[in-house]
């Protein structure tokens, strides 16, 4: 039958065929780009739930109420716009089902946000504290599907692409085989078409805001984009075509085992300067050859753990004061008592050894009951207000006093400032314990003989210049600014390593001023400069 056409009708019928092959890829593309932006919109937008809901509970600790408010009305709007959307059975389940029930809890977790924000409710607000992590594991489950659905949906197109492919495929060997010379200018035309639609996912893959690394068969890299360059800092020339990807990721190196395909892990990543950073990792492949590629699409997730760490050290905070508040209650009356008896003891004894004793007796309670308003005072919350940074100090120094009296550290004060400034006392006072706790430890560990610890406050034109210098040997990280760096600790015992990063944050946030470091003959010196 095919001898009975014509060379035009052949060539006629098989561009059409080649035509409604193309028409029908572009279509695919065109709706697996379609679908993958709007999963992309719906992932991104699920995981904007888990942000915010950490800063919900972020802002309700410190009472930034302008800040809460807009982040309720954030995750309120996200999450109208998420169920309104159609759910798979799935995702119905984890949104209303009973066993999870997502969508009473988000609801219950602002209703308790707004009344914290309307009426200052402590109980709202002891709801959002302990409830955020509990709701960041419901809505990772959400994110999850999201995922899971976004990936299914790229398969079943990309199942549909690979047909389309193979039809063209056999078309053009008929299309070479009966139409000579036309069929040599349709491939040639084809290929151009395939070289702009390489060009194109090229330009998806740079556009990224992922790292998207593929490995060959024998795992080396074939496709290093922007932000691989960004995160690990390595141009393309250096890691293209050389199996290096288990220099960058070391100690998870078994992550490439097939079983771990398609499951989204986090693993510790390694730059090019040999620094350490967290990152979440999912891998993927396009069959089950030993040919294939492996796709590794890798997000940076420093920030996020640093602000998982932060929130953490801020609860801790909060309940710290609580549980202060809880003895300070518990021990008054019991403190009262103890002094009137050695009170009436004392009136209705003639002996002198008594009356001696019920007076010390009298002063070691005063001292108990001294040092329990001292903590109360540090550690409850406190508003803004206009105050000379001796207050700070001073504060500081009373929870400080015994451990410097331990550790037979000499304090030198040279205080001459009259001048006040706005903003939290107590943040301040924060600020001064963890550098001159730091000074301790520190003196402690290099066991520092005759250790002395100077403060020095004074103003300037512009400045009121707070100094805490000390002998403890000065800073071993270099470059020395490197100290108000996340997680960037020399201490022994374990430390969170945001001590110093808080510091920073709170000075420039909350005063609009400047912290610096540098080591001095014998010690180190932290410098201060609060504006009037």
């Amino acid at each position: 039958m095919f001898e009975s056409f014509s060379f035009t009708k052949r060539y006629i019928l098989a561009l059409t065929i080649i035509a409604f092959l193309s028409i029908l890829a572009f279509f695919n593309l065109s709706k697996l780009l379609s679908i993958q932006s709007n999963d992309a919109k719906l992932v991104n937008m699920s995981g904007n739930q888990k942000i915010i809901t950490r800063e919900i509970a972020f802002f309700a600790i410190y009472y930034k109420v302008d800040r809460l408010k807009v982040r309720i009305k954030k995750m309120e709007d996200t999450h109208k716009k998420l169920t309104s959307i159609k759910m798979s059975k799935e995702l119905h389940s984890i949104y209303y089902g009973k066993k999870v029930n997502l969508d009473k809890k988000v609801k219950k977790y602002l209703f308790h946000a707004k009344r914290f924000y309307n009426n200052r409710d402590g109980r709202s607000q002891n709801y959002v504290l302990k409830n955020s992590e509990k709701l960041l594991v419901d809505l990772e489950k959400a994110v999850l599907v999201y995922l899971k659905e976004a990936q299914e949906n790229t398969n079943k197109l990309q199942q549909i692409e690979s047909y389309i492919l193979i039809f063209t495929l056999i078309t053009l060997f008929f299309e070479a085989l009966f139409i000579f010379m036309p069929a040599n200018r349709k491939i040639n035309n084809r290929t151009n078409e395939l070289i702009k639609e390489k060009e194109f996912s090229n330009a998806v893959i740079e556009s990224s805001t992922n790292a998207i690394i593929t490995l060959d068969s024998q795992l080396k890299i074939r496709t290093f984009n922007k932000e691989a360059e960004n995160i690990f800092k390595y141009t393309k020339e250096e890691m293209l075509n050389k199996a290096r990807f288990k220099e960058i990721i070391p100690k998870e190196y078994n992550i490439l085992n097939s079983k771990n395909f398609n499951k989204v892990q986090e693993a510790e990543a390694l730059n090019k300067k040999g620094e350490k950073f967290p990152i979440r990792i999912s891998l993927g492949s396009s069959g089950e050859n030993k040919e294939v590629a492996i796709v590794a699409n890798i997000q940076d997730i420093s920030k996020e753990k640093l602000n998982e760490k932060i929130l953490e050290q801020q609860s801790k905070f909060a309940a710290l004061g609580e549980m202060i508040a809880i003895i300070a209650h518990q021990w008054r009356q019991p403190l009262s008592q103890l002094s009137f008896n050695c009170m009436y003891i004392r009136k209705k004894t003639k002996d002198k050894e008594i009356i001696r004793e019920t007076l010390d007796n009298e002063e070691i309670i005063q001292f108990m009951s001294k040092t329990i308003t001292n903590f109360q005072d540090f550690y409850k919350k406190t508003d803004n207000s206009i105050f000379n940074p001796i207050v700070s100090i001073n504060q500081a120094l009373k929870i400080l006093d015994s451990i410097l009296k331990l550790n037979q550290v000499t304090l030198i004060k040279r205080i001459d400032s009259k001048i006040n400034i706005y903003g939290n006392s107590n943040s301040l006072a924060h600020i001064v314990l963890s550098i001159i706790q730091n000074s301790i430890d520190i003196i402690k560990s290099n066991k520092i003989e005759s250790p002395s610890i100077t403060i020095n406050l004074k103003d300037s034109s512009k400045y009121i210049v707070l100094s805490i210098k000390d002998n403890a040997g000065g800073i071993k990280i270099y470059p020395i600014n490197d100290i108000f760096e996340p997680f960037n600790t020399k201490k022994d015992k374990p430390s969170t390593g945001i001590g110093l990063y808080m510091s920073k944050i709170i000075i420039k946030n909350q005063f609009n001023g400047i912290i610096k470091a540098q080591n001095i003959q014998k010690g180190a010196k932290f410098t201060i400069l609060l504006p009037h």
